[in-house]
Formats: C-alpha cells, sequence, structure tokens
C-alpha cells in the first residue's frame, strides 16, 4: 500500500511539473532524501528537503503548497536555496495558511520536481481531538524501521513526536557489534562522528531508510534530542563519549552536532543563539505539547554509584546505612542538582499555566528520560545467562542491590535528579490540567501512574500520567534476560513497583495515543523481530486514562 501510495504521488507531481518560465530558470540536481515537514502552527508550517546541484555550488529550487493533490491551485510559493553551508538541506518557513488543513507541498527544480509530501498545520480554536504517533531510540545497524513504516500508513497520526536517539554516534561495529548487525544495514560513516560532515553523513545514512522517508513525507514531525544525537551521557559541559583531546573539545562537538541536527530535521531554528531546543506547539483548545530538553542544556553531570557511592561504603568502614545516608544528603538529594536548568525549569512551568488558563484539557511534555519509578526486583538475576559478560552482570546486580536499598537503579534518569523530579511533578499537579508525559531513551517500554510525592503509592489522581515508549530498533532487556519465560520479565517489573501499570521489555515498536476532551487513550504498537525486512504482524496493547477538571489525569487503565 505505501508503495502504491508513493507512486500515485510522485506520478502526481510529474504529471503537473511546471512549465513557466520562473520555473525554468532553476538549477539541475537531485533531491537526494525525499521531503519532511514538521513544527505545524495554525497559519505556519516548516517544510524540508535535501537537493544536490550539478555540477555544484549552490543549488537554486522552488517550493509549492496546494490544499489539492494535483496542485492546479497553488496557495504558497517561493524560492530557496541549497548551499553546502547546511549540507544542502533546505527549510522553509511557510506562513499564511490556514488553520486545521491538509495541503500538499513539493519542491522544484530544473529537472523536475521531488516527491509530494503531505502535512497539516494545528487547528486553531475549538478542537475535538489530537492524534500522535511518536518514537525514540532508532539505532539503524540493529534492524528495520518497522514502527516509522505501520505509523505513516495510518490516517488516525495527526504528527509524529520523536522523544530522541534519533541516531546513533558510535563506529561500526561497536553497537551493535558484528554479529548483532542485521543482515544489509551497513553504517555509514565506519567511524563514530565527531565533525559535522560525519554527522552529516550519518543522518544521510539514517534519512536514506524508505520507511523514515515515508514517515517524514506523510506526517509532520516535532523533535527534541537525546544523547546519541550528539554523544553518549551528554549532560551540559561535556559527555560520556567524548574524549579530548583526541575528538577536540566538547564545545566543538556539540557545535558539530546540534548545526547537524537543526540542518536535518524540519524544526524550526532556536531563537536565540546556542543549542535550544525546548518549545511548545499548540493543538486548539485541547492540548499544548510541550518539548522538554533533559538532555543537554541544563543538566548536571550523572552521578556514578562506582565513583560516588563505594569511597563512601569504603569511609565508612563498611556501614551501608551510613553511607547511603551520606551520599543521598551530600549528593543524590542536594537541591540545587539540576536536570531542566532553573531558565527552563521557569519556562516550562509558564507553559503549564499558560496551557491551563487557556482551557486545554492536556499538557503533553515531550521529554527524553524516564520518571516513573523502576525497582529492580531480585528474581531479575535468575534470568541471566550464564554466557553473560562479567560488566552487564554486575550492572543488574548493582540495580537489585541499589532497588533494596531504596535508591534509584538508573542514575542517568529521573530518579538521579530526585529533586529536579519533585520540582516538575510539583509543576504538573499546581499548574498543568492533565499532564501526561513521554519518554524514550531505556529501549523498554513503561506506562506508570505519577504522584506528585515520589513515594505516594498508585490510589487516587496523579500529577501526571507517563508513557514510555519502548525502541525502534535498539535492543532492550530481552536481549539480556534470556532466560525468562514468556511474560515472565514483565511480571516481575509490575509486581516489583506499584505505580507501574503495564510494561513490555521484549519488544521494539512505538506509541500512538489519541487525547479528547475527556480521555486520553494509548497503543503500544510492538514488533517481535526487527532483523528481518518485512515487518510481522504488529501487537497492540491499549490504556487509557480520564481526563478531570482540575484533580488531574486518573489512573491508567489496562486493556
Amino acid at each position: 500500500m505505501l508503495v502504491t501510495r508513493r507512486s500515485m504521488l510522485i506520478a502526481a507531481s510529474l504529471a503537473a511539473a511546471p512549465t513557466p518560465a520562473w520555473a525554468r530558470r532553476l538549477s539541475s540536481g537531485q533531491f537526494t532524501h525525499g521531503v519532511a515537514s514538521g513544527d505545524p502552527l495554525p497559519r505556519a508550517v516548516i517544510l524540508w528537503t535535501r537537493f544536490a546541484p550539478a555540477p555544484g555550488g549552490d543549488g537554486r529550487i522552488a517550493y509549492e503548497v496546494s490544499e489539492q493533490e494535483d496542485f492546479r491551485r497553488v496557495v504558497k510559493r517561493g524560492a530557496a536555496t541549497a548551499g553546502a553551508a547546511n549540507d544542502y538541506c533546505v527549510k522553509v518557513d511557510v506562513r499564511g495558511l490556514r488553520p486545521g488543513r491538509i495541503y500538499y507541498y513539493r519542491f522544484l527544480a530544473g529537472g523536475g520536481p521531488s516527491p509530494t509530501g503531505i502535512t497539516r498545520t494545528a487547528p486553531d480554536g475549538p478542537t475535538d481531538s489530537l492524534s500522535f504517533a511518536f518514537f525514540s531510540c532508532c539505532n539503524y545497524p540493529f534492524g528495520y524501521f518497522h514502527a516509522y513504516a505501520h505509523a505513516a500508513a495510518r490516517s488516525d497520526v495527526d504528527i509524529a513526536i520523536h522523544v530522541g536517539d534519533y541516531i546513533y554516534e558510535y563506529a561500526k561495529g561497536y553497537y551493535p557489534s558484528a554479529e548483532e548487525t542485521a543482515p544489509g544495514r551497513v553504517l555509514e560513516p565506519v567511524r563514530e562522528v565527531v565533525t559535522y560532515a560525519e554527522y552529516c553523513q550519518r543522518y544521510a545514512l539514517y534519512h536514506a531508510d524508505p520507511d523514515l522517508q515515508e514517515l517524514r513525507r506523510l506526517k509532520p514531525l516535532s523533535v527534541v534530542w537525546d544523547d546519541h544525537e550528539l554523544a553518549n551521557d551528554t549532560y551540559k559541559d561535556g559527555a560520556q563519549n567524548h574524549q579530548a583531546p583526541a575528538e577536540g573539545t566538547w564545545a566543538d562537538r556539540l557545535a558539530a552536532a546540534s548545526k547537524a541536527y537543526f540542518d536535518w530535521t524540519p524544526i524550526r531554528l532556536p531563537e536565540r543563539t546556542g543549542p535550544r531546543i525546548y518549545r511548545s506547539l499548540d493543538w486548539g483548545d485541547l492540548a499544548r505539547i510541550v518539548l522538554l530538553d533533559t538532555r543537554y542544556i541544563g543538566r548536571d553531570k550523572q552521578l556514578d554509584y562506582r565513583t560516588d557511592l563505594m569511597p563512601l561504603i569504603e569511609a565508612s568502614g563498611g556501614d551501608m546505612a551510613a553511607a547511603v545516608a551520606r551520599f543521598r544528603r551530600e549528593k543524590l538529594d542536594v537541591e540545587t542538582r539540576q536536570l531542566l536548568g532553573a531558565a527552563q525549569e521557569q519556562w516550562m512551568a509558564g507553559e503549564l499555566a499558560g496551557s491551563k488558563a487557556r482551557g486545554q484539557a492536556w499538557q503533553v511534555l515531550a521529554q527524553q528520560i524516564v520518571i516513573g519509578r523502576q525497582n529492580a526486583p531480585p528474581e531479575m538475576l535468575n534470568y541471566l545467562p550464564a554466557g553473560l559478560s562479567a560488566g552487564s552482570r554486575r550492572w543488574f546486580e548493582s540495580g537489585v542491590q541499589m532497588s533494596a536499598l531504596g535508591l534509584p537503579w538508573n542514575l542517568d534518569a529521573w530518579g538521579g535528579y530526585p529533586k529536579a523530579q519533585e520540582r516538575f511533578l510539583a509543576a504538573c499537579a499546581a499548574q498543568g490540567a492533565n499532564a501526561l508525559v513521554l519518554a524514550g531513551d531505556s529501549h523498554n517500554c513503561w506506562v506508570s501512574n505519577l504522584p506528585a510525592a515520589r513515594e505516594t503509592s498508585s490510589g487516587g489522581r496523579n500529577a501526571a500520567i507517563e508513557f514510555a515508549g519502548g525502541s525502534v530498533s535498539s535492543p532492550g532487556f530481552e536481549s539480556t534476560l534470556t532466560n525468562a519465560q514468556p511474560g515472565q520479565r514483565e511480571a516481575s517489573m509490575r509486581g516489583a513497583n506499584p505505580t507501574m501499570a503495564f510494561c513490555d521489555v521484549t519488544n521494539r515498536g512505538y506509541g500512538k495515543v489519541k487525547l479528547t476532551r475527556g480521555a486520553c487513550e494509548a497503543e503500544w504498537v510492538a514488533f517481535p523481530s526487527i532483523r528481518e525486512r518485512t515487518a510481522p504482524a504488529p501487537i497492540v496493547s491499549r490504556f487509557s486514562s480520564q481526563a478531570s477538571a482540575s484533580a488531574g489525569p486518573g489512573a491508567w487503565a489496562v486493556g
């Protein structure tokens, strides 16, 4: 169906190719990576393409926007330049459109038009529903992007949201290893990407994927980065996977990575200089989508049990309780420890309050990392295979031990920033109407209730609800906890975490959400395998929450 639909649209483009004199002055060349649109406003949308001029230099192209697929009545037309400074990526912020409309668009060059894309503007005023798909953690060599293709073909998806790890920066053979790499998924460039040119080459590889191209062509996209668009375990002053001076300065790498990201994604440029990516979009009087940066702009460096807790245990003479209390007091629970940063935290609170004052029923907080509690049950160690590496085994053993001590398993998630977590949930409870948090990063799917107080049980209303969608292709717990029977891993995790309503730590996929004034209806669309080009039938799990007038969203109901 996708191929047929694509062929029909391209044929329509060719049939309506421009003939005016101004069009004949356009450059010859090739549209190399399809078209895309993003960040829809009621009267504007970003259009994107990449054009390689022949024989080189800058290329002059044009764009057209129409409410008709055959382009017989063009409502917006303009010119654009493709140049080497932006890796020949072209972005146009088309203004003066009408709210809540579907539009067809294409780019034009001397050799003919690009494929035709479909986009839409956000509604303005009374709005009955918002339906979106969201994604995270897409590692090209691990497998095929079945989630993108499936969502692209759906007629019930208004917009696509990506919460990070859109690409991975690693060298060939590192993650995944050669043995783990799916057939036909060859990584380019082969080295770890560090320079602007290398980041662009990696984006070019990902965007050559037909499923990602189709999603971008058919759905407006809004994205925020996680760490791998920059470097693994990024924080405001560096990253675990950046080694200076061998890889240059962190400032130079950040500038290269963020420029490549802004050039290759169909989002608006930041309003001020520097890599600020947080922003918001309204969907009529129904919802505000608040896109946050929990990864870079305000984040203090992650704590590490090996360097931050173990020395305290040694200093206490092995008194674990005293060491944990000191770790909490001096490191983990420090009031000034930041994740969003003070400026973004204040901005977010204002966005929530403004949305609530406008009468919007929902606030969607699209961000990178999991906030819901994740205790590791002791029986998890029984699911580890005998041949697991010593490092991986220690990681799981540490998770079980820390959970037993009441400490967060993953210090890179919200649990490693408990005071920032408390402020975040307090803002959702006090300044939002019904807050829905989206997350990625963990490669597994977690659906949780989020009480305002961290240790509160899941009964009653919530500060927010969370849908942490699993990965498109990056492996989850199924790759290490291999001794479990079907459903056993999930049952263990739910049993150890009373605020967790659902989880899937076995399959890859994407989330789909429909919001109305009264409810949130969600789907986790999962694929048992991503190593073959043809997608298997998806497994669809459903859950819902009821909105309230002022008390926050109701607890998730599964099924």
